[in-house]
C-alpha cells in the first residue's frame, strides 16, 4: 500500500473503517437461524471467486459471485449476504495471497454497497410473498443500485491511485455494467423461481453452465494459439492468419509483408549463461516484438529462436523501416538472468519478403523472407534484408546484393485461378500473369452468373413461401381457442431479443436470442403462433438491419415452416402439449429446438450459397455448425419460459427474461472473440483504417487537451506544449524521419511535461533557488512521465522519448545519462525543440530571445547539451522561416493580464525555481 499515493490510502483505509463500523451493526442484526444457509452460499461464493474464469486477455477474468449474492439477498436478506461476501472475499485473499488492502477494500466496499442498497431495498418496501410487478420492479432497481455503487467505489480507487478518471478507467463502460447487473438479476431470478418450486431452477442453472463455458472460450483459444513459454503466438496460429490474410490481400490486390526474425548466437548465451538465461532473452525479445507492433499486425515463435511477424496493409519498404526501429531496440536492450551479475545483451536478424503476386502461397512468402533472413546472416548478423526479385536490399546501409534469387523449383506454385479446378468467386476477376484482367469475356460471363443467382434465388424464396402456406392450411384449426395476451407477451419477448440480435459475419445475418420465445410460444399456443411470432421477428429484423422485402418474405417463411414443423410433429404423434409429464415437456422443447436449428440455418445457408455462389455444407459448417449448444440452451430456456407461464402468468416471463439476456451477452462474447477466423468477406483490414482514422482524430483531441491541462498548471508557459510540438514535428521532417516518426514526435511534444503533473507546486513554483532534494525532485518528472504512459498501451512508444529528451549529448543529462546515439533520436530532437520554445518565450527573469539568440545558443551547446545534426536541421529551418518559426507563448499571458485588470481575477504571476547552486 505504501506505493499508493495519500489520496488513494486515504479513501481505501476510510472505506474499510466504514464498512467495517457497517459489517458490526449489521451482524448484531443477523438472525442467527441462517447461519448455516448462509456459510453454504459462501462457500459457492468461494468457489466462483478461486475458479474465476480467465477472459480474452490474462488480465480480465469473470465470475458468477454476483449472483450467488443476489439470491442471498432475496432469500435470506442484506445482513445474511454481508456474511456470504466476506466469507466468499475472505476465501479467496487466502486462495491467490493478494495484497492485504485489495481483498479488505473490496470486501469493505461490498459492504457499503450492499447496506445502501439494502436502505433502498426496505424504502421501496417489496414484499416478494405476493410476487407482483411492483415488487419485482422494485427489486431490480435495488439491484441496478449496487451495479452502480460497486463500480462507483471501484473507479474512485481508479482515479486516486492511478490518476485514470471514469472515462479513462472504462469503469462506466456498458459491457462490465451490464455484465454485472445481468448476473445479479439472473441470481434474483433464481431465487424467485425457487419461491415458485425449488426444483424448476435446475432450468434456469443449465444455461448458466452454458455460459460458463462460453467465457472460457477467449482463453482457452488463446492457450491453444499462444507459444507457452513466451506469450506470443505459435507457428500454427501464425500459418492460418497468413493464409487468411494472404487470401483477403488476393481478393483486394492490397500489400502484405512477412518478417523472419532470428536470434543471432543464442547457443552462446546457453552455454555461458544456461539454457534459462536464453528462454529469459527470448521471452525479453518476444516482448519487445510485441510492444513494438501494431494490435492487427500478428507476432508470433515460429520455433527455437525464429519469430514471424505478419504486417498486413504494409509494403516490404515500409517494413523495412520499422523493423530497423525494432533491430535497434533489441540491439539496446539488457536482459537480466539469475547466472550474470550484469545484464547481458542479444541482437537478431531479420528477414523482410512481400507478397509478389496473385500464383504466390505462404509458403512461398515465409520461403522468401528466410532467403533474406539467411543473407542477413551471412553478411555478419544483426541486419535487416529485404528480398525482391533482383536480390537482397538494405536500404540502410545502402548496400544491395545483386546475386540471382534462391532457386525456387522445388516449390511448386499455385496453379493461376484461370486453370484453377476450384470454382472462381463471382466477384473476383480472374488475374493473369501480367496481373491484368480479363474484360470482356470475364465481365459477360459475371453478368450472367449474376443473373441465374438471382433467378434461383427468388425461386427458392418462392417455394418456402408456398411450403409455410401450404403447411399452415393444414395444420390450423379455425375453432380452436387463442390466447392473445399470451401471445402478444411473447410477441413482446420476440421483439426485444430480436433488436438485441447480433451481426455475425455478413451484412444482413445476425443470430439472437429469440429462438428460445419462439420455440415456447409454438408449442403452447399451436399453429397461430407460428405466423404471428414470425411476422413480429421479421419486421424487427427489417427495421434493425433496413433489409429488403424479399429477405422479410425469407425470414417469414423460414421461421413459419420451423414453427409448423415443430407443430406438425406434435400432431403426428397424436399428443398435446399441455398434457405431457414435465420430464416429457422438456425433452420435446430440446426436440423443437433442435428442429427450429436445423431448419433455419439450412434454410439461411441455401440463401446464402445462392446469393454467393459457395457451397451450402461449407457455408454451413464455417458459419452455423458452432450454434447447437446454443440453441440446446434456447431449448431449456423455452421450457423455464413455459413452465414460468405456467405457473406465474406475465411475471414468470419478466423472471426468465433475465437469463436469456445472460445468454445474449455470452452470444456476443464468443462471437466477438472469435469471428476473426471467418472475417475475410468484410474487409477486416479497409474498416481497420477506417476506425484507425477516427481514433486517431479522438486521440488528437484528447492529447491536446490534456497538453493544456499540463500547461495551464504553469500560467506563465501557456501553449508551451504545442510550440514543441510543431517544432519538433518540423525538425523531424527536416531530418528525413519516417512519417510514424513524425507523428510520433508531435504527440510527444504536446506529453513531453506530463510528469509535472506529479510534482509539487510548491516546488514547481517556488521563487527561489531549489534545494538539491527539490532539484531532484523536479528531475523526477521525466520517470513520472514515462511511468503515466505506461498505463496506456497506444502511447508505449512515446515513453523512451518523454523518459531521455533531458539527456545531454555528452552525457551530463538525466534520468540515465546516456550518450549521444545512445540517447533516442527522438529524445534528442524533442531536448531540442523544448529549449527552442523556452528561450523564445519571457520568463519573470528574462526576455524571451529572437531566433539569432536562439541559434547561437544552440551551437555554443551542440555536441554537449545538444545533438549537433539536430542544432544544424534546426538552423536550417531558421533560415527558411525566419522569426515566424518560434513563437513567445508568454505574451498570452501578458494579454489576459490586461483583461484581469478591467476587474477580473488576476491569474498568478510567478518567478520559476532555479536550481541549487
Amino acid at each position: 500500500m505504501k506505493d499508493l499515493n495519500r489520496k488513494a490510502q486515504f479513501y481505501i483505509l476510510g472505506t474499510i473503517l466504514v464498512g467495517l463500523g457497517v459489517l458490526v451493526w449489521e451482524v448484531l442484526q443477523f438472525d442467527t437461524q441462517q447461519i448455516w444457509v448462509s456459510l453454504a452460499l459462501g462457500v459457492l461464493g468461494s468457489l466462483s471467486l478461486i475458479f474465476k474464469v480467465e477472459g480474452s486477455t490474462s488480465r480480465s477474468h469473470y465470475n458468477i459471485s454476483f449472483l450467488i449474492y443476489a439470491f442471498s439477498f432475496v432469500l435470506l436478506g442484506p445482513e445474511a449476504t454481508i456474511l456470504v461476501m466476506t466469507v466468499s472475499n475472505l476465501s479467496e485473499w487466502i486462495w491467490y495471497r493478494y495484497p492485504w488492502y485489495i481483498p479488505s477494500f473490496n470486501i469493505f466496499s461490498h459492504i457499503i454497497v450492499l447496506y445502501l442498497s439494502g436502505v433502498v431495498y426496505r424504502s421501496l418496501g417489496p414484499s416478494l410473498n405476493t410476487f407482483d410487478f411492483m415488487d419485482v420492479a422494485s427489486l431490480f432497481i435495488t439491484l441496478g443500485t449496487f451495479t452502480v455503487g460497486n463500480h462507483l467505489m471501484v473507479g474512485l480507487v481508479i482515479w486516486f491511485a492511478r490518476g485514470e478518471n471514469f472515462k479513462q478507467s472504462g469503469i462506466f463502460s456498458f459491457f462490465p455494467l451490464m455484465l454485472d447487473f445481468i448476473l445479479l438479476c439472473m441470481g434474483a431470478s433464481v431465487a424467485l423461481i425457487w419461491m415458485i418450486s425449488p426444483y424448476a431452477i435446475v432450468f434456469v442453472l443449465l444455461p448458466l453452465y452454458l455460459i460458463y463455458t462460453t467465457l472460457k472460450v477467449p482463453a482457452l483459444e488463446r492457450q491453444t494459439e499462444t507459444d507457452p513459454k513466451t506469450g506470443i503466438f505459435n507457428a500454427r496460429y501464425f500459418e492460418q492468419a497468413l493464409l487468411s490474410e494472404l487470401h483477403r490481400s488476393n481478393r483486394f490486390d492490397r500489400p502484405l509483408t512477412v518478417v523472419m526474425g532470428d536470434m543471432d548466437l543464442l547457443r552462446n548465451i546457453n552455454n555461458t549463461y544456461g539454457h534459462l538465461a536464453g528462454d529469459e532473452v527470448l521471452i525479453g525479445i518476444a516482448r519487445i516484438l510485441k510492444n513494438s507492433t501494431r494490435e492487427y499486425d500478428v507476432v508470433a515463435r515460429f520455433g527455437g529462436e525464429e519469430f514471424a511477424i505478419l504486417l498486413p496493409e504494409t509494403k516490404a519498404n515500409e517494413a523495412m523501416v520499422h523493423i530497423e526501429v525494432i533491430r535497434k531496440a533489441i540491439e539496446a536492450a539488457e536482459f537480466s538472468v539469475q547466472t550474470s551479475v550484469t545484464p547481458i545483451k542479444a541482437t537478431m536478424s531479420f528477414g523482410i519478403a512481400e507478397r509478389e503476386g496473385f500464383d504466390q502461397t505462404h509458403k512461398d512468402i515465409i520461403h522468401n523472407a528466410d532467403a533474406a533472413l539467411y543473407h542477413s546472416k551471412l553478411r555478419g548478423r544483426n541486419q535487416v534484408f529485404v528480398y525482391s526479385e533482383e536480390g537482397y536490399v538494405n536500404l540502410f546501409h545502402h548496400t544491395e546484393n545483386t546475386r540471382p534469387r534462391p532457386n525456387r523449383e522445388n516449390i511448386q506454385p499455385a496453379p493461376l485461378a484461370a486453370d484453377s479446378s476450384q470454382p472462381v468467386p463471382k466477384s473476383n476477376p480472374v488475374p493473369h500473369q501480367d496481373g491484368s484482367e480479363t474484360e470482356n469475356g470475364g465481365k459477360n460471363h459475371n453478368k450472367q452468373v449474376k443473373q441465374r443467382s438471382q433467378i434461383t434465388n427468388q425461386l427458392f424464396f418462392a417455394g418456402m413461401t408456398f411450403a409455410s402456406l401450404l403447411l399452415f392450411a393444414v395444420l390450423y384449426r379455425p375453432d380452436s381457442p387463442v390466447n392473445w395476451i399470451g401471445l402478444i407477451a411473447f410477441a413482446s419477448l420476440v421483439i426485444l431479443t430480436e433488436w438485441l440480435s447480433i451481426d455475425i459475419y455478413l451484412r444482413d445475418t445476425a443470430i439472437s436470442t429469440s429462438g428460445a420465445p419462439l420455440i415456447a410460444g409454438f408449442l403452447i399456443f399451436g399453429p397461430i403462433a407460428a405466423p404471428f411470432l414470425g411476422l413480429t421477428l421479421s419486421i424487427v429484423a427489417m427495421l434493425k438491419h433496413g433489409s429488403k422485402p424479399i429477405r422479410f418474405f425469407f425470414n417469414l417463411s423460414n421461421q413459419m415452416l420451423a414453427g409448423l414443423l415443430c407443430i406438425g410433429l406434435l400432431q403426428v404423434s397424436g399428443v398435446t402439449f399441455a398434457n405431457l409429464a414435465p420430464w416429457q415437456q422438456l425433452i420435446t422443447s430440446l426436440i423443437a429446438a433442435v428442429v427450429v436449428y436445423m431448419s433455419t440455418t439450412w434454410l439461411i445457408a441455401i440463401g446464402m450459397g445462392l446469393e454467393f455462389n459457395i457451397p451450402t455444407k461449407v457455408i454451413w459448417m464455417e458459419k452455423f455448425s458452432w450454434l447447437a449448444p446454443y440453441y440446446l440452451s434456447m431449448g431449456v430456456i423455452a421450457y423455464a419460459l413455459i413452465f414460468s407461464f405456467t405457473d406465474a402468468g406475465l411475471l414468470g416471463l419478466l423472471v426468465i427474461l433475465v437469463p436469456l439476456m445472460m445468454l445474449r451477452l455470452s452470444q456476443r462474447q464468443y462471437i466477438e472473440k472469435t469471428k476473426g477466423v471467418v472475417d475475410e468477406l468484410r474487409g477486416k483490414n479497409l474498416a481497420l483504417q477506417s476506425s484507425s482514422d477516427e481514433i486517431k482524430k479522438l486521440n488528437e483531441g484528447l492529447l491536446n487537451a490534456l497538453a493544456e491541462v499540463v500547461d495551464l498548471r504553469d500560467p506563465y508557459v501557456l501553449g508551451h506544449s504545442k510550440q514543441v510540438a510543431r517544432v519538433a514535428e518540423m525538425l523531424a521532417t527536416k531530418l528525413g524521419l519516417a512519417p510514424k516518426q513524425v507523428e510520433l514526435m508531435h504527440k510527444a511534444g504536446l506529453l513531453h511535461d506530463i510528469g509535472k503533473l506529479g510534482i509539487s507546486e510548491a516546488i514547481l513554483f517556488k521563487p527561489g533557488k531549489l534545494t538539491a532534494y527539490e532539484y531532484d525532485t523536479v528531475k523526477r518528472h521525466v520517470i513520472l512521465g514515462a511511468e503515466i504512459l505506461e498505463t496506456s498501451h497506444s502511447l508505449h512508444s512515446l515513453i523512451p522519448i518523454i523518459r531521455h529528451h533531458h539527456e545531454h549529448y555528452d552525457g551530463g543529462g538525466y534520468p540515465n545519462g546516456l550518450i549521444g546515439s545512445d540517447i533516442p533520436i527522438e529524445a534528442r530532437i524533442l531536448a531540442v525543440a523544448d529549449a527552442v520554445e523556452a528561450m523564445a518565450s519571457d520568463r519573470p527573469y528574462r526576455r524571451g530571445r529572437n531566433i539569432n539568440g536562439i541559434i547561437n545558443e544552440l551551437k555554443r551547446c551542440a555536441n554537449n547539451q545538444f545533438d549537433p545534426l539536430v542544432v544544424k536541421a534546426f538552423v536550417v529551418l531558421a533560415q527558411e522561416h525566419g522569426e515566424s518559426l518560434v513563437t513567445n507563448s508568454a505574451r498570452k499571458i501578458e494579454f489576459k493580464e490586461e483583461v484581469h485588470a478591467w476587474g477580473v481575477s488576476p491569474e498568478v504571476v510567478w518567478v520559476r525555481g532555479t536550481p541549487p547552486g
